[in-house]
């Protein structure tokens, strides 16, 4: 068996109690591995790196560049697989560009978590790294995925592309669309035969690389969330973002009366300063939308379909930083299953 590469980047699954602080140093992420031995023995064969050791509530575009740089150039053939050990703050958003930056890699990457300290009574952290490990060793998928252990104790398996954001009082993550891709169980992958959910053979199939180089995070995406009250004159846009992204209520509508609150006088602004404006998650585009919705289309926003606020938000990233041509009409091209089927 190839050995299997460990990326830690830190997070609460590389940090320690200090007191009454939890926090990264150079060393504590190696823990990891050393209670995988402790716990499961020396059956696998591991390969340990380290790019970096932060919080994850402090990634940045940078990081990222950092991230990817290293990621994009790894001989992926030389190994079973990649586990990237990854804080749970960020680690939604992580997963989506990676699961669009690598959806040519021929081995699955897998990138986990935990809720606590290692060590710490309840720590999700080991049994997340087990189910990663599992999961390459069944040799059924390749790709980006992203696997977590919610608090009734299953072993979910998301599409990087569709894992979302936890919510902050149970800390439990969710899948864009519903159900999750599938679980692991004793060691065995369970795949979840739900409609919007892409078959095994899918999956394993060749997919073309997004791009021949790994982009520089130097443009950003400004990303906007409605709610009651929103004045869009307090925005900002002097520092010329590469594209705005507004993602929108679950009808994929948003305010669209008032001087100040309306979402369309906004996207008119945008578009005199040369800003585009991408409007999320529309269901259908093309179909029937509330009034509120046609409007924005009409003064210049550009629809994304089906697609969660991480994967919408970095698919912009990626797009943008890669100076990729005729965006609006590559935008909802599904790179790694981020773009759901019509409900």
């Amino acid at each position: 068996m190839k050995d299997i590469l460990v990326v830690l980047t830190g997070g609460t699954i590389g940090s320690r109690i200090r007191g009454q602080w939890v926090d990264v140093n150079d060393t504590s992420a190696y823990t990891l591995i050393e209670l995988y031995r402790e716990t499961y023995g020396q059956k696998e064969h591991f390969q340990v790196v380290q790019p970096f050791s932060i919080l994850s509530e402090n990634m940045s575009p940078q990081m990222w560049e950092k991230l990817g740089g290293f990621l994009w150039n790894i001989a992926y053939e030389k190994y079973e697989g990649v586990i990237l050990a990854h804080g749970s703050d960020t680690l939604t958003y992580t997963s989506a560009l990676l699961g669009m930056l690598l959806a040519h890699v021929p081995v699955p990457v897998v990138l986990t978590a935990s809720n606590y300290p290692l060590g710490e009574e309840g720590s999700n952290g080991l049994v997340n790294f087990r189910s990663a490990v599992e999961l390459i060793g069944t040799r059924l998928l390749k790709g980006v995925f992203t696997v977590y252990q919610n608090n009734k104790g299953e072993n979910n398996v998301y599409l990087a592309s569709r894992i979302t954001e936890a919510d902050a009082y149970l800390d439990q993550f969710g899948s864009f669309g519903g159900p999750v891709f599938g679980r692991m169980e004793k060691g065995t992958f369970h795949w979840n035969n739900a409609r919007i959910n892409p078959s095994l053979p899918h999956i394993m199939k060749e997919k073309k690389r997004i791009a021949d180089i790994c982009p520089r995070f130097e443009k950003q995406v400004l990303m906007i969330r409605p709610y009651p009250g929103l004045d869009y004159d307090t925005v900002d846009l002097s520092g010329k973002p590469g594209a705005v992204l507004h993602y929108l209520y679950h009808s994929a509508t948003a305010c669209t009366q008032g001087q100040r609150y309306s979402a369309v006088n906004f996207v008119k602004r945008c578009r005199r300063g040369g800003i585009p404006v991408y409007m999320a998650s529309c269901k259908d585009a093309r179909g029937r939308n509330y009034v509120t919705a046609g409007e924005m289309m009409e003064a210049g926003a550009i629809p994304m379909e089906n697609i969660s606020p991480e994967a919408a938000y970095a698919k912009l990233m990626l797009f943008y930083n890669l100076g990729l041509e005729d965006i609006p009409e590559r935008i909802n091209q599904p790179i790694f299953y981020e773009n759901l089927g019509k409900c």
